[in-house]
């Protein structure tokens, strides 16, 4: 049986997706490390007495925790003002065969096979294909029809692939 659903991104739910992407990838693994290293310098240089360069490691723990997550929402929002495509309605049909979009008069489908890996945030459902692009599905306007998604998910895509937690 096919499910439906129409989704329009907004900046919280783009913004969400931009933090899981980059995050979940080795450079925000490392970004992440760095600021924790960062963290237990200035502690460490605490318990010297060394307070300069407690306020020079400081400086960069906030620039990596605080200052690189708030520009990525900063550029999110602007991204999303700037661009008509973004924040359009977008219809997805979920079947046995894959998943249909239409977007305005257009559309397309992809086969399940095309799809390499499936993840979920607090916020939205992500499917990735091979080329990295992604079917952002915010949860808060696909409620009704998620655990059947979820259900040909993981029925048409590899355990592994998928990263969604029951």
């Amino acid at each position: 049986m096919p499910v439906e659903v129409n989704v329009k991104m907004n900046v919280e739910n783009m913004t969400d997706f931009m933090f899981y992407h980059i995050y979940s990838g080795s450079v925000g693994r490392i970004t992440l490390g760095l600021g924790a290293l960062n963290v237990g310098c200035v502690i460490a240089f605490i318990m010297k007495g060394d307070y300069l360069m407690t306020a020079l490691f400081l400086l960069f723990a906030l620039l990596i925790l605080v200052a690189f997550p708030f520009y990525i929402r900063k550029k999110v929002a602007k991204q999303m003002a700037d661009s008509d495509r973004l924040a359009v309605n977008v219809n997805y049909k979920f079947d046995e065969e894959g998943i249909e979009t239409t977007i305005d008069s257009e559309n397309g489908k992809a086969e399940w096979q095309m799809f390499k890996k499936a993840a979920a945030t607090k916020k939205n459902i992500i499917i990735y294909d091979a080329e990295k692009r992604a079917v952002i599905l915010p949860v808060d306007q696909i409620e009704e029809e998620k655990d059947a998604i979820l259900e040909l998910i993981r029925k048409h895509m590899p355990e592994s692939a998928v990263k969604i937690r029951k």
